[in-house]
């Protein structure tokens, strides 16, 4: 049994001196814990020196306390953002249940499943640029239907996935005469 200073390991919580007789092990634990914890002290202190302050000083600063109003406001964004994803998910099932079943499985595994569209026309059947088209149509589809709703507004400018027609080509028509 060995005998140990509580305020030499402990002295925060033990600030008078405090004689306890503890076995080996538990002493030998003790004494090994402060060694390893000085270690640390040591080497952060070595790598975390700063030029503009002195010795260790950055390590001295207390924690910003967190404030019990700044805990209630935490807690109540974080319902407001559960809120808000449970609505947008509710939105999005619906949108989603207007699409046809071929395009709701090509956007499925282009966004969800993250394949590329060599892949999808693979699987589903059909040419790349069908499975382009397809999963193209289906978010302008979703996009009508949330502007429809009022759930997102109108682009201002023209937006990647518009469904335009190319302007069609002016051509010279010449005369078939032969001479």
């Amino acid at each position: 049994m060995k005998t140990i200073n509580l305020k030499k390991y402990y002295y925060p919580i033990c600030k008078k001196d405090t004689f306890v007789e503890v076995p080996d092990e538990v002493a030998d634990a003790i004494v090994e814990a402060s060694r390893a914890e000085d270690a640390n002290d040591a080497k952060q202190h070595y790598h975390c020196y700063s030029l503009d302050a002195s010795p260790g000083m950055e390590n001295h600063f207390p924690e910003q306390a967190v404030s019990p109003e700044d805990i209630l406001m935490e807690k109540e964004t974080e319902r407001e953002q559960e809120a808000a994803r449970t609505l947008m998910v509710e939105r999005l099932r619906e949108a989603l249940a207007t699409l046809t079943p071929r395009q709701a499985s090509c956007l499925h595994a282009r966004f969800w499943e993250g394949k590329p569209f060599k892949e999808i026309a693979g699987a589903e059947g059909f040419t790349t640029s069908a499975a382009i088209v397809t999963v193209r149509n289906a978010i302008i589809k979703l996009q009508k239907y949330y502007i429809k709703r009022g759930w997102m507004k109108p682009p201002k400018e023209k937006a990647i996935c518009t469904k335009t027609t190319p302007p069609k080509r002016n051509r010279k028509r010449t005369s078939a005469k032969k001479s």
